[in-house]
């Protein structure tokens, strides 16, 4: 009986955590960044020197995780014939590990220059703008 209490009990807790994944910087080559439009949820970084241009020369040049205490987005740089872009993505972000090489802490938050692959991040679940009760139901 008390194995039974605590799988209910589990399966209670599990609906109010809040869960993460691991993404990476869009490619270039394969996304619509190919046609100069951050794909969704990334936007244009406002501070980009450039915007996104549709080249087929384009490379990932660098990933930043922005950190005021914790992290707070990330930026991807790209590089083109027209030169530098960069993309942004608001999201709460867990800070990398002092064990990952692939991130360097600088002075505002973290970078990446490894590669699209080794510059992985991990990303809070996006919240809705609903609020709900402690039963999960939406309130109106």
């Amino acid at each position: 009986m008390r194995k039974c209490h605590i799988l209910i009990f589990s399966f209670f807790l599990a609906q109010f955590t809040e869960m993460g994944h691991t993404t990476n910087c869009p490619d270039p080559q394969t996304t619509s960044l190919k046609w100069g439009i951050p794909p969704a949820p990334w936007i244009v970084n406002p501070y980009s020197p450039n915007l996104p241009q549709g080249d087929e020369n384009t490379r990932f040049v660098r990933a930043n995780i922005l950190v005021a205490g914790y992290g707070q987005g990330v930026v991807c740089t790209y590089k083109n014939s027209v030169g530098e872009y960069s993309i942004w993505w608001q999201a709460l972000t867990k800070v990398p590990s002092r064990l990952d090489y692939n991130w360097v802490d600088t002075l505002g938050g973290f970078v990446c220059t490894q590669g699209l692959d080794q510059c992985q991040f991990y990303t809070a679940a996006i919240q809705s703008k609903e609020k709900h009760n402690w039963f999960g139901f939406v309130l109106k």
